[in-house]
């Protein structure tokens, strides 16, 4: 019985199921006439792999954009309070410092491992305060970075869209596979009735593999690739 296509499955192991079958079907004079009809199973495939490929990079180029700007803000943020910290006196208990830095948090090294979103939202917070030299020397890189951050988080969010749609592509891919193997086997079905072949003949044109690895351990990583054999 033809197997499954699961959209689980790496895409090697994908594409090995339909490398076979084609060259099976060639190799054999009574069912060489349907290799047409394996025509367009290997484009299927390609269509899944660009639309995975294209949300990999999306969430690549926003984990990139999220690290860069995190870090720049963070050291922006460590510059400012370096010298805030000094035009207060060293006080961590003064109402400057304590004007920045509220809500348990005292220094500058534990502000700047919150959270992202929240470290984003106060130094935006900070950007509201007016007449205070030291910010103001610090403003343009705080409003730069805090900007950049924001951005790049919305970016994250985004990406969630992306990984959807090549979800959804991949399942389509490997339901219309499925079907098509199917009709595939359904057709030798009928043949091997026909010219009185042994009832085994159909299961020829299909790889058999160990259902754990036809699925594979994880989607677009390396996949198992186990001999073709006959039940």
């Amino acid at each position: 019985m033809a197997a499954q296509i699961d959209p689980k499955m790496t895409f090697d192991d994908m594409e090995s199921e339909i490398i076979y079958t084609p060259a099976a079907l060639e190799a054999d004079p009574d069912a060489r006439d349907l290799v047409p009809t394996t025509a367009g199973w290997m484009a299927l495939i390609d269509e899944a792999r660009a639309a995975s490929r294209l949300s990999r990079e999306a969430v690549a180029r926003s984990d990139a954009r999220r690290r860069v700007s995190n870090g720049r803000l963070d050291a922006s943020c460590t510059s400012f309070g370096d010298e805030l910290l000094l035009a207060a006196d060293k006080d961590r208990k003064s109402a400057r410092w304590r004007l920045f830095l509220q809500g348990g948090v005292s220094t500058m090294s534990v502000f700047v491992k919150l959270p992202l979103a929240e470290q984003v939202r106060r130094v935006k917070g900070w950007l509201d305060v007016t007449g205070d030299a030291v910010l103001d020397r610090h403003r343009a890189a705080l409003t730069e970075w805090s900007s950049a951050t924001d951005s790049a988080l919305a970016a994250t969010t985004a990406t969630a869209g992306a990984r959807g749609a090549a979800a959804v592509v991949r399942e389509r891919v490997a339901e219309d596979l499925t079907r098509a193997r199917d009709g595939l086997e359904a057709a030798l079905v009928q043949r091997a009735a026909e010219r009185g072949l042994a009832r085994s003949w159909p299961a020829l044109f299909f790889r058999t593999m160990p259902a754990p690895a036809r699925r594979g351990t994880a989607p677009d990583g390396p996949g198992a690739d186990p001999e073709p054999g006959t039940p």
